[in-house]
């Protein structure tokens, strides 16, 4: 993997804001600090500042496992386009497919209420019903490991079988049919008629995008992995507004300065 703030991430920055792009991000881990208390979870004012400056200069988006209407509440308007619940909840997808997946997340919650006791050991396992996802959390459990293999086990029982997509101390549930970040921020670039995607993420969910074998341009890994398909990386969270406050500048043709790494 290539470090993004390197010269030789730069360059590619520089080669990028020529082309007709969407812009694309993450949101929990990315835009925000990842936290155990996930309804504190909000972009910094220097975080929204700078993303809302991109979102004037190009296409941005903000592609999300959370709800969609929790997701707007937490962008507060720094972008125009907003795709939630792993790219179920985008403005492409018909009504008619998210009512299914919608119905199919409603039989999976009986399921999962019918056998609760049976299925989670630990009862801090907490049920998130997203309407047309569900996420398993299970941060702060004594035995993660043992935990996420159990509910490995749970997903296999239900019906429909569901796409089992793991994220940081959760388990997320995608209804059959549900297209997933990737797809998503696909339709959505070509919708908006670009020829390229740029894409940060930090976790296992945002792989989907980085395994594209067309229309990506420069995917970001935040954080280090050797296994992932992305290309690049940035060291930790906090440097993405480095990425937002480069690509602003290089658009602008003002100095391309960022903060030191920290």
């Amino acid at each position: 993997m290539i470090y993004l703030l390197s010269d030789e991430g730069r360059d590619a920055l520089r080669k990028m804001v020529n082309r007709s792009v969407l812009y694309a991000f993450d949101f929990d881990g990315t835009l925000a600090k990842i936290s155990s208390e996930r309804e504190s979870v909000k972009l910094s004012p220097t975080m929204h500042e700078w993303l809302r400056e991109l979102a004037r200069r190009v296409p941005c988006a903000v592609v999300s496992g959370r709800a969609l209407d929790d997701l707007a509440l937490r962008v507060n308007g720094a972008v125009p386009h907003l795709i939630g619940n792993h790219g179920a909840e985008s403005p492409l997808m018909p009504a008619a497919a998210l009512n299914d997946m919608d119905l199919i997340c409603s039989g999976w919650m009986k399921q999962l209420e019918e056998h609760k006791a049976r299925f989670f050991a630990d009862t801090r396992v907490v049920i998130e019903n997203k309407r047309y996802s569900l996420t398993l959390h299970y941060r702060g459990v004594d035995d993660p490991g043992a935990v996420e293999r159990q509910l490995a086990h749970v997903a296999k029982r239900l019906t429909p079988s569901p796409q089992v997509m793991p994220g940081k101390a959760s388990v997320n549930l995608l209804p059959p049919g549900s297209p997933g970040k990737g797809k998503a921020s696909f339709a959505l670039m070509t919708h908006l008629h670009c020829t390229g995607l740029f894409f940060i993420g930090d976790d296992e969910t945002d792989e989907t995008v980085f395994a594209m074998q067309e229309g990506l341009m420069l995917g970001v890994r935040v954080g280090h992995q050797a296994h992932s398909r992305a290309r690049y990386y940035v060291k930790h969270q906090s440097e993405v507004e480095d990425v937002l406050r480069f690509l602003v500048h290089r658009l602008d043709g003002t100095p391309e300065t960022t903060r030191t790494s920290r």
